[in-house]
C-alpha cells in the first residue's frame, strides 16, 4: 500500500501541482514505514511544501539508521541557506562531511559541496565552511576562488579585520594574482597599516602588475604604449625583459644575476627609477641603487642583503617582442605576465610532491606542456656524469628517449654557448642526436646548487618544428629548474635526517634529541636563503593529567596514531617530532606565521574524529605557532633559543585558556 502512494506521490510532485496532496498522502505511513525511498520521496515532499524542519528529522534518521539520503540533505540544506539559517545548512553538511570522510568518499562530498556554495555566495558561513574543505583536501586553485568570495562578504559586512585575513591567505597561495594588488588598495585606511605595508611587501616580490590600471587611468595618467617595430619600442621592450629577468632572480634569491641586470639597466636607461616605480620598487628590493641617484628614506621589508659585483657594460636593445601592455608602473609583455604566474603555479605544485621522482615528473610534464615541446627533460647529477635521477615528458606519438640517447642530449647541449640568460641552445644538423630523437631544436638550461654553487643538473625542453627561442623561454625554464632542484635537495636531507634521527619506525617522528639541530639547520638556511621559518606544536589538552591516569603505554600508542594520521597532511619538507609524551611539533621551513596556522587548523580538524583507546570520548588538541625572527644581530643560535622560547610560551598560553584552541604568536617589531 505504501509503495501504490508513493508512486502516486511522486507523479504528483513531478507535476508540481500538488504538494500538499503530497504531504497528505503519505503523512500517515510516515511512522510506521522504513522504506528508504519512501522517507526519501515523503522528505522531499515535506520541503517543497516548505516543512523543512520536518523534512530533517525523517532524513537524519535514514541518514542515521541506513547511510541513505545524502543528496536530499544536500539539498535540505540548501533550502535552510535560502530560509536564512546558514547555522542549521553548516550542521547538515558537517554530520554530511565526518560520514562520507570516514567512507573515503571525499571527492564526491567536495563535488556536491561545491553546487551548494555556488548558490550562495552571499553566505559567510556556507564560505567558510566550503574554503575549510578546499583546504583540508590541498585543493588550493579551489580554495583560492573560494577565498575570493570571503574577501569580497568580509568587506562588504564590514568585518576587514577578517577580510585583511583573506588577503593573506590569498597571497600565501598566489602572490602572482593581480587582483591581490586590488584588493589591498580597499584595504587602506581600514585595517592596521602595518598589516597593509606586509602584504604589500609580499605582492612586490612577486613583480606582478596590474592590469586592470591600465584600463581605469585617466589618460593624462597613462602614457600611450608606442610602436612595437619603433625604436622607442624596442628600448621599452629591453627595459621590460632586463626588469622581468631581475624579478625573477630576487625571486629566486639569485643576487648576482639580479644585480647584474639592475647595472646594465642603470646604464642604458639612466634616472628611469625616477619615472618607472617598478624598477624604483626593485632597487630597494636589491638593496642598491645607481651611483649619484639618492637612496629614498622609505623602507621596504625583506630586503635581500647587498651584494656586490663587478659592473657590466650597456648591452644592446633586445630584438622585437609581442606588443606591450601600458600601465601607469611600466610596460609588461602578455608573455611576461603568463610566464610569471606559471611560475608561481608550476613552482607550488613541484613543492607539494612527496618524492623527488615526483618532483621532477611535476617539472617537466608543466614545462613541456606550457612550451608545447616536443620533448622535455630534468636531469639531477653532476655534468659529464650519467644522471643520478631524470624525468622526462613526451608529446602525444613521440616514444621515451633510451638511456644512452639521454646522456647524448646532454653532452650536446653542454657544449652550447650559453646567452645572456645563461640559455643553451641548439639546432638540429645531419645525424645529430637532436635528429635522432625527432627534434629540430632544443632550449636547456644548467641547474646551479645555491650552496655549493656548483652545476648540479638540467632542464631541458625541445620542438620537433624549428622554433625561435624567446627570452623569456629561458628565464621560465630557470626560474622552474631552481625550484625543482631546491625541492630535491630538501627532501633528500630531510629524508637523511629522519632515517638518523627517528625515534620510533611505527611512527617515523624525529627523537626530541635531534629536534634543536634540526633546528638551527633550518635556522642557518632561513637566514642564507632569506627565507621565513616557523614552529608549531601539537599538544593533547590535559596531557599531563592523562598521563598519570592512564600510565604511559596508552598514551605513546595513542600519539603513535596521531602522528600516523597527521603526517600524509604536512609537506615533505616538514619535520615533525615527538616533542613530549603528549605533543608533537612541526619545523615548517619556508613557512610564514600565517601559512603554519593554516595547517595547525588542518591538523586539528584531520585529528578531530581520533578516539583514545581508553575513552570514547573525543580528545581536543591545542597548537601554539611562532615564526622565527631574523634580527641582524642574530646568529642561528639566538634565533633558535627565541623560537623555542615563545613556542613554549604560546602552548603554556592555550592551556591556561583551557586548550582546545591555538595561540599564535605575532613577530615582535624589530
Amino acid at each position: 500500500m505504501a509503495n501504490a502512494l508513493q508512486d502516486k506521490t511522486i507523479l504528483v510532485v513531478a507535476h508540481g501541482s500538488g504538494i500538499a496532496r503530497a504531504v497528505a498522502l503519505l503523512a500517515p505511513f510516515a511512522t510506521s514505514e522504513s522504506d528508504a525511498a519512501f522517507i526519501a520521496t515523503f522528505s522531499d515532499a515535506l520541503m517543497r511544501s516548505g516543512n523543512i524542519e520536518r523534512a530533517r528529522e525523517l532524513l537524519d534518521r535514514l541518514f542515521r539508521e541506513k547511510n541513505e539520503g545524502m543528496t536530499q540533505l544536500f539539498e535540505l540544506a540548501d533550502r535552510y541557506v535560502a530560509a536564512g539559517q546558514d547555522q542549521k545548512a553548516a550542521e547538515i553538511l558537517l554530520a554530511l562531511k565526518r560520514r562520507m570522510f570516514t567512507d573515503n568518499r571525499q571527492n564526491d562530498f567536495a563535488t556536491l559541496m561545491d553546487g551548494v556554495g555556488a548558490k550562495h555566495p552571499h553566505s559567510q558561513v556556507i564560505l567558510e565552511f566550503w574554503a575549510s574543505i578546499h583546504n583540508e583536501l590541498n585543493r588550493e586553485s579551489q580554495y583560492f576562488e573560494v577565498l575570493i568570495k570571503l574577501f569580497d562578504v568580509y568587506l562588504t559586512s564590514g568585518n576587514v579585520k577578517r577580510a585583511a585575513e583573506s588577503l593573506e591567505r590569498l597571497v600565501d597561495i598566489d602572490a602572482y594574482d593581480y587582483r591581490n594588488q586590488e584588493r589591498l588598495e580597499l584595504l587602506r585606511g581600514k585595517v592596521d597599516e602595518a598589516q597593509v605595508k606586509r602584504i604589500a611587501s609580499r605582492l612586490m616580490k612577486s613583480g606582478t602588475p596590474t592590469p586592470g590600471h591600465s584600463a581605469h587611468a585617466h589618460a593624462s595618467q597613462a602614457p600611450s604604449a608606442p610602436a612595437p617595430g619603433s625604436e622607442e619600442g624596442r628600448q621599452l621592450q629591453a627595459l621590460e625583459d632586463l626588469i622581468v629577468q631581475t624579478e625573477i632572480f630576487l625571486q629566486y634569491s639569485l643576487q648576482n644575476k639580479a644585480l647584474e641586470r639592475l647595472q646594465r639597466i642603470a646604464a642604458m636607461f639612466p634616472g628611469e627609477e625616477e619615472r618607472n616605480g617598478r624598477l624604483s620598487n626593485l632597487y630597494q628590493m636589491a638593496n642598491w641603487w645607481p651611483p649619484g641617484s639618492p637612496k629614498p628614506k622609505t623602507e621596504t621589508a625583506a630586503a635581500p642583503p647587498t651584494v656586490s659585483a663587478a659592473p657590466v657594460a650597456p648591452a644592446s636593445p633586445a630584438a622585437e617582442a609581442p606588443s606591450p601592455i601600458t600601465t601607469k608602473t611600466g610596460v609588461y609583455s602578455a608573455d611576461t605576465l603568463r610566464d610569471l604566474s606559471k611560475i608561481s603555479e608550476v613552482n607550488q605544485k613541484i613543492f607539494r610532491q612527496q618524492t623527488p621522482r615526483a618532483m621532477l615528473n611535476t617539472a617537466v610534464s608543466e614545462v613541456g606542456a606550457y612550451l608545447r615541446g616536443t620533448r622535455a627533460l630534468a636531469v639531477v647529477g653532476t655534468p659529464g656524469r650519467p644522471p643520478e635521477m631524470a624525468a622526462e615528458f613526451c608529446a602525444p606519438g613521440v616514444k621515451p628517449a633510451p638511456g644512452a640517447q639521454v646522456v647524448l642530449l646532454l653532452a650536446h647541449i653542454e657544449k652550447a654557448e650559453p646567452d645572456e640568460l645563461g640559455g643553451l641552445m641548439v639546432q638540429a644538423t645531419e645525424g645529430s642526436i637532436l635528429s635522432d630523437l625527432g627534434l629540430a631544436t632544443a632550449l636547456g638550461v644548467v641547474i646551479t646548487d645555491k650552496e655549493t654553487q656548483m652545476p648540479a643538473g638540467m632542464l631541458i625542453v625541445g620542438h620537433a618544428e624549428d622554433h625561435k627561442w624567446r627570452p623569456n623561454e629561458a628565464y621560465f625554464l630557470q626560474a622552474i629548474g631552481d625550484q625543482m632542484l631546491m625541492s630535491v635537495s630538501h627532501t633528500r636531507l630531510r629524508s637523511l635526517v629522519r632515517r638518523m634521527g627517528v625515534s620510533d619506525e611505527r611512527s617515523g617522528l624525529l627523537s626530541r634529541s635531534s629536534y634543536q639541530s634540526c633546528l638551527l639547520t633550518e635556522a642557518d638556511r632561513a637566514r642564507t636563503q632569506g627565507t621565513p621559518l616557523a614552529l608549531t606544536i601539537l599538544q593533547i589538552d590535559h596531557g599531563a593529567e592523562i598521563l598519570r591516569q592512564q600510565g604511559e603505554s596508552p598514551l605513546e600508542r595513542f600519539l603513535e596514531q596521531l602522528a600516523r594520521s597527521l603526517q600524509p597532511i604536512v609537506r615533505q619538507n616538514d619535520v615533525p617530532v615527538k616533542y613530549t609524551s603528549w605533543s608533537l611539533a612541526f619545523i615548517l621551513p619556508d613557512t610564514t606565521l600565517a601559512g603554519a596556522q593554516n595547517l595547525a587548523d588542518k591538523l586539528r580538524r584531520a585529528a578531530s574524529g581520533l578516539r583514545p583507546p581508553w575513552d570514547s570520548t573525543q580528545i581536543t588538541l591545542s597548537a601554539g605557532i611562532v615564526e622565527a625572527v631574523p634580527k641582524q644581530d642574530y646568529d642561528s643560535e639566538d634565533i633558535v633559543t627565541d623560537l623555542i622560547n615563545r613556542a613554549e610560551f604560546s602552548i603554556e598560553e592555550a592551556r591556561k585558556r583551557g586548550g582546545d584552541t591555538v595561540v599564535a604568536l605575532e613577530t615582535p617589531k624589530l
